[in-house]
């Protein structure tokens, strides 16, 4: 307020008038005027009344002036208050938007969110139609467990024949073991008898060869 009264008497005391002259300066400067006129005698009344009305003439200007002003200051005033009032509500106004789009950034994760969602199950559903239906599973889990009961009984069928085939194949390595023993025993009985053979052969032959000595010193003796 301080500084709006220093403007406003400024402006009392430098505004121009409709003649050219500033507001106080001229309303004083016509009442020196006036009162100088008055003390000299030798002025008339008529010179003395023109500058009364002068006078009465600015301070009426000045009055107007005055007024001017105060309307002008009381306008500042409403209009300040205005501009408060349109301030508060601009605040107001920018705090609600604020609100408001931060509800709103809220709401666009949350759509996101559901969007993404909402992508994955398309997704997943894609991969389940791709699959067979529950009925067609039902019949291919009981077509392998008839094969897995085919392959079971295959598997004992074998495991059947292939224990006969190892009692057989036993029987076939001690039957070979015992015809070994055989063969073995059969060998060292030709070795005994082949050895006995030539044993008697060199007998023989060394008594064919005693008796060739006896019979040939026979004859030479008699």
């Amino acid at each position: 307020m301080a500084d709006d009264d220093a403007i406003i008497r400024r402006r009392l005391l430098t505004r121009t008038s409709t003649v050219g002259k500033t507001g106080i300066k001229k309303c004083a400067e016509t009442m020196l005027t006036l009162v100088d006129l008055l003390m000299d005698k030798s002025v008339d009344d008529v010179t003395c009344k023109q500058e009364m009305e002068a006078l009465y003439w600015e301070m009426e200007h000045l009055e107007f002036e005055a007024k001017k002003t105060e309307i002008w200051n009381y306008t500042c005033d409403r209009e300040l208050e205005e501009y408060e009032t349109l301030n508060r509500e601009i605040d107001a106004s920018i705090t609600k938007v604020m609100k408001e789009i931060e509800e709103l950034k809220q709401k666009m994760i949350k759509e996101k969110m559901i969007r993404a969602y909402k992508e994955e199950y398309e997704s997943i559903a894609r991969v389940v139609n791709e699959l067979p239906s529950r009925k067609e599973i039902l019949v291919d889990i009981q077509d392998e467990n008839k094969r897995l009961e085919d392959a079971t009984t295959a598997l004992e069928a074998v495991d059947g024949k292939l224990d006969m085939r190892i009692k057989q194949f036993a029987l076939l390595m001690s039957t070979i073991q015992n015809l070994k023993a055989t063969l073995d025993e059969d060998t060292v009985v030709h070795e005994d008898e082949r050895q006995e053979d030539e044993d008697m052969e060199e007998e023989v032959e060394a008594k064919n060869a005693v008796s060739v000595n006896e019979n040939g010193r026979s004859p030479s003796a008699s």
